[in-house]
């Protein structure tokens, strides 16, 4: 069974709803453009992901429109009022004004870091264009699942086809578009090692920042495992997991979790030295001294100060867990669910397209979308580092 596209009629009107609450906002303080083009992000927000992207589109698109028209009238700096003038009441309303002002000013901050950046803005553009492949590409290309013995060639010993205009891609060993299993077979593949990443820089990041600030036995016995991983090969041990919890897999969750168990140790490590070197500074010092707790410490103190490294080695993280798919599915050591890009090496590979040249681009396909998937995640990380280090960000 096929993986649905979550673009769809509905979400486009649910785009569009959403996106009337910016446009009104816009209009309202004579900011039309700024209206205009947050009611077409709510639009193929809504659009792509239904409610759970018109939603909170609505809220970022509409901050942005007003921090370009609001004053914030107690800052006499911006407001060009002198000290005598300023009032430093307000009501909530400009209490919820002045924050929806300070959001859109930082994601425009952040829109300037990642297209200052030129290689990390070529690598963003790459993962939009996947994006909008796996998620509209399905409304225009029909997913062929069957085999289609009809469109075998006179003379021809297999139903191999080179790309031609009706085909851009070929056809596969079953005689269906490759195109349409290139762009239907990326979403379960980048889905699962988005999933992997997170998991594995989730158990990481709390592991780490735990063991070093509680430190004692519970630092001891974190550290050990951490160790006991490493020192194990991690892809022979998950080809044996894979082998004993076969019938684990028709869980969508598990595969995900356990690459996250296995890949965490790294980073754990690299997170607990940073959080020891964080927690001797003053005011980790104070914060603990106040008792102000350990989820304040961790999540308002250390982890906005580890906020880039985290980031980065998340997407690092994402893109082990494509290889580590695409090598599972490639030695059949995991069902096999089309549409999928590792299934389509694994059955070219099976078919024998390495030896016909009408097959190649079964094979070829499939692999420069993996490359070109890893190849702009890699990309994208020089932005992150420029978006989440603000020495980095200097001029902007």
């Amino acid at each position: 069974m096929i993986g649905t596209t979550v673009a769809s009629p509905s979400g486009l009107i649910i785009g569009a709803i959403c996106g009337l609450v910016p446009l009104l906002v816009g209009l309202r303080y004579g900011k039309i453009r700024a209206g205009l083009l947050a009611w077409v992000a709510c639009l193929m927000s809504g659009f792509a992901c239904g409610v759970l992207g018109g939603i909170p589109m609505i809220v970022l698109a509409t901050a942005v429109v007003i921090s370009y028209a609001y004053v914030d009238k107690q800052d006499p700096f911006t407001s060009r009022a002198s000290l005598e003038e300023v009032n430093f009441e307000e009501s909530n309303f400009e209490y919820f004004m002045r924050q929806m002002s300070r959001l859109g000013r930082t994601l425009r901050q952040y829109w300037r870091a990642l297209t200052r950046n030129k290689a990390g803005f070529v690598g963003f553009l790459g993962l939009m264009f996947f994006f909008v492949m796996l998620t509209f590409g399905p409304l225009l290309v029909t997913y062929e699942g069957r085999a289609r013995i009809d469109r075998r060639q006179p003379g021809a010993s297999s139903l191999f086809q080179r790309p031609s205009a009706e085909f851009p891609l070929g056809l596969d060993w079953q005689g269906r578009s490759i195109l349409s299993h290139v762009v239907y077979g990326g979403q379960r593949l980048i889905v699962t090692a988005l999933q992997a990443g997170f998991a594995t820089t989730l158990i990481a990041v709390t592991l780490g920042a735990l063991a070093a600030l509680l430190g004692g036995a519970l630092d001891q016995v974190v550290v050990a495992l951490a160790n006991f991983i490493l020192t194990v090969p991690q892809f022979p041990l998950l080809l044996v997991i894979a082998t004993v919890a076969r019938d684990q897999f028709k869980n969508p969750l598990f595969l995900p979790l356990l690459l996250g168990a296995l890949d965490w140790p790294v980073l754990m490590r690299a997170v607990r030295a940073q959080v020891l070197s964080l927690r001797e500074r003053d005011y980790i010092q104070a914060a603990m001294a106040l008792n102000l707790g350990l989820p304040h410490v961790i999540f308002r103190e250390v982890l906005p100060n580890l906020i880039s490294y985290v980031v980065v080695n998340m997407i690092f993280s994402t893109r082990a867990a494509v290889y580590q798919l695409v090598g599972l599915v490639f030695l059949g050591m995991v069902p096999l669910q089309e549409p999928d890009w590792a299934v389509m090496i694994y059955m070219g590979r099976q078919q024998g397209a390495i030896f016909n040249a009408d097959a190649i681009s079964m094979l070829l396909s499939p692999i420069l979308a993996i490359a070109l998937f890893q190849l702009s995640l890699v990309l994208f990380t020089r932005s992150l580092e420029e978006i989440f280090n603000p020495r980095l960000r200097t001029g902007l």
